[in-house]
């Protein structure tokens, strides 16, 4: 389902902790004034120096200006580009922010949280593409970024690969800010966004369908959290108010599949009738045959899955854990390592690769398998929730106009 042209990018469905920051930033801007240089002709080092002093000082927009003529005079000055993207950064001016770390990656392409802000400054711009892949590269492993930091760059990471059809990634990004989330709706709405494969921002969703995202949103929450009685009423209202909606029966077949599958494909067969072609349900729909032993009937959804969307991961596994289960070991060992590689993440896969490994012999890649899969089952229970994300103020107080340096990876 396609979204509308986005509205304001953060509404009153913004997270509470966005709107905070504002008032003070607004009213910095409005006490301190630019003064306009004179004629004569100015030092790289004055510059600097008044630069330095402005920001040191709090005159966030005199200190802007300041390290904007400076970098013009010397254009690999890295510290110059790192201060003028956080300080534009911190006045809410994105557009400057995303200019200034464009050129500090390139000239230092090592620190976690230039890539970050970087990143978030595209997804304030709607460059959306760049912006996931910038995320991404802030958030590698040993980034170095303090919980606070992380959790916002995480969360707009999620709302990302959302918007990108990597519904299953995006769900894994998502969901630990449910806990704290009860009264953030930009949340609930990107958790419902996302429970019903809808490529979309919170921001992007139209008047008309944004209590059918809420209710979905809502009743995801409730089932992240355990909390099944809601979880279960929650769904049962969705269906019966909003019973034609793309990704409706879709959302009810994929919780009740956990424990009523008959039920499960019951629902997946009515969304595949209500809005086709739907690689998604033909996936599920596929394994949970194949639970059933019913091979036959698992194959077409598989094969046809896989062919509606080629390079998506859960297509593949599917398709895999069919043509594993019929004896087809070798295009099964393909299927499944495309899976893997479109989702390394997923703990599935590789239980998946461990078994189709072992029944092909290959008993070395069978036991690497085996050993992700444990070390990730023991990271899932052993792992701390994240922090409510409070979509960006934490970074952006990180970036304080004191610091005198570019903070290594701090």
């Amino acid at each position: 389902m396609g979204c509308p042209p986005p509205k304001a990018l953060y509404g009153e469905g913004s997270l509470s902790v966005v709107r905070s920051g504002a008032r003070f930033f607004a009213v910095t801007a409005a006490l301190w004034t630019v003064a306009p240089l004179s004629g004569q002709a100015i030092t790289f080092e004055e510059l600097t120096s008044q630069a330095a002093t402005a920001r040191r000082g709090n005159h966030i927009p005199q200190a802007i200006e300041l390290y904007r003529q400076a970098v013009q005079v010397r254009e690999s000055w890295v510290e110059g580009w790192w201060f003028l993207g956080t300080l534009s950064y911190a006045a809410y001016r994105y557009a400057d922010c995303e200019s200034a770390f464009d050129r500090f990656v390139k000239l230092d392409d090592k620190r976690a949280l230039a890539w970050s802000l970087l990143g978030l400054c595209e997804f304030e711009t709607g460059k959306y593409d760049p912006a996931l892949d910038h995320l991404r590269q802030g958030l590698a492993p040993d980034n170095g970024l303090a919980p606070e930091v992380e959790a916002g760059v995480r969360f707009h990471y999620g709302l990302l690969l959302t918007k990108a059809g990597l519904f299953d990634q995006g769900k894994r990004e998502l969901e630990g800010y449910a806990r704290g989330g009860a009264h953030e709706p930009a949340l609930i709405q990107a958790l419902g966004l996302n429970a019903l494969r809808q490529p979309c921002l919170p921001k992007e969703v139209p008047a008309e369908r944004l209590d059918a995202v809420t209710k979905a949103g809502t009743a995801a929450r409730f089932w992240i959290l355990g909390e099944i009685d809601k979880a279960e009423a929650g769904f049962q209202e969705l269906v019966r108010e909003f019973p034609t909606l793309a990704g409706v029966h879709y959302l009810y077949g994929t919780y009740l599949s956990y424990t009523r599958p008959e039920d499960a494909m019951a629902e997946f067969r009515r969304e595949l009738e209500l809005n086709p072609p739907n690689a998604d349900a033909e996936a599920m729909l596929a394994l949970l045959l194949v639970n059933a032993n019913d091979l036959s009937g698992a194959l077409p959804y598989a094969k046809k899955a896989a062919a509606e969307r080629p390079s998506d991961a859960l297509a593949e596994y599917a398709y895999g854990e069919v043509l594993m289960r019929t004896g087809e070991l070798r295009p099964a060992i393909a299927r499944l390592e495309a899976a893997e590689r479109l989702d390394p993440a997923a703990l599935q896969y590789h239980m998946a690769l461990a078994r189709v490994y072992s029944r092909a012999g290959r008993a070395v890649e069978a036991r690497r398998q085996r050993r992700i899969s444990l070390d990730m089952a023991a990271g899932v229970q052993g792992g701390e929730p994240p922090r409510i994300a409070d979509g960006g103020a934490e970074v952006r107080a990180r970036a304080k106009p004191g610091d005198t340096r570019p903070p290594e990876n701090r």
